[in-house]
């Protein structure tokens, strides 16, 4: 054990490992991001780092936590119209300023096995394709879809738009699509349920 450590409170110290594991990860991917470097990095024991997370499991449950809530959920739902683009500009926006939040979210959908994080990642994603299908609810009983929608299939494909918007900011390619590209994209969707 180190001497002169400095005590940081519980909540203050759980984000800092919480970053040191990010930071681990984009450096060099999931596998280099051991306890070990953690908390070498960290300059902190092993049992002060399972004082806060009983293994790195949940380490990286927090990090997915972060990356899915970061996806923005815009306002209220006062007109279904607006907020849905609100929150596809916010997200293509937020997704292309800041691309590490993406490879985060592929780092811990493949991660090995052993890992075990495929329920989550799985409830994870199932919890927001939800809240999309919920929204599409919302808007046909607002009148502006169409009763007939099909709201799970077309939740998924706002989903679908979601992985291409990340896939899309790892890239760092000037190729990708434009905010009006990636909005048409929305609006496309959008009409092909729209009441007439």
């Amino acid at each position: 054990m180190v001497e002169g450590k400095r005590r940081y409170k519980p909540d203050v110290r759980k984000a800092q490992i919480i970053e040191v594991t990010k930071r681990l990860i984009l450096e060099k991917g999931l596998a280099w991001a051991t306890v070990t470097r953690i908390t070498k990095s960290l300059n902190i024991s092993k049992a002060a780092l399972y004082y806060h997370f009983k293994n790195r499991r949940e380490i990286l449950l927090a990090i997915l936590k972060e990356v899915l809530e970061g996806i923005p959920v815009i306002g209220e739902i006062d007109d279904v119209l607006a907020f849905i683009r609100r929150c596809s500009i916010s997200f293509f926006e937020g997704t292309l300023n800041d691309p590490r939040q993406a490879r985060l979210f592929f780092e811990l959908l493949c991660a090995p096995p052993d890992e075990n994080l495929r329920d989550d990642m799985h409830r994870h994603l199932l919890g927001l394709q939800g809240m999309i299908e919920a929204t599409l609810r919302k808007g046909i009983a607002q009148g502006h879809f169409r009763e007939d929608t099909d709201t799970k299939g077309v939740s998924w494909e706002f989903m679908s738009l979601l992985m291409t918007t990340f896939l899309g900011s790892m890239t760092v390619t000037s190729d990708f699509i434009s905010m009006q590209q990636a909005l048409n994209a929305v609006n496309r969707i959008l009409d092909s349920i729209r009441k007439h």
